[in-house]
């Protein structure tokens, strides 16, 4: 390891364990008004920025790779979540947001 090495820099990179730099970059989630107080409860990654909405959904951003990572934990929120960046995770994810349970408590 180098001098400047920060394993927690490295870290923050990823969404959890997974580390791909091809995917690194923003990334932004839409919850729905109704999931939206308990998504801001949350905390997706260290570097997140809550965006409440007028509508009274949430938007979260942060800067991450780890997509599949990404893609299994939205998958808990059904469809109460909408991938808005990155494309690549938005189309992982698409057709995989299930309405017939509902989110998070």
């Amino acid at each position: 390891l180098t001098p400047e090495f920060s394993l927690e820099s490295y870290a923050a990179q990823s969404f959890g364990v997974y580390q791909d730099p091809a995917q690194y970059g923003e990334v932004v989630w839409r919850f729905a008004p109704d999931a939206a107080t308990r998504a801001a409860e949350f905390q997706f990654h260290p570097t997140q920025i809550l965006e409440p909405q007028d509508d009274g959904s949430l938007i979260v951003r942060f800067n991450a790779a780890g997509w599949l990572e990404m893609a299994w934990h939205l998958y808990q929120w059904g469809d109460k979540v909408e991938v808005l960046a990155p494309m690549g995770l938005r189309e992982m994810v698409a057709g995989y947001q299930r309405s017939d349970f509902a989110a998070l408590p």
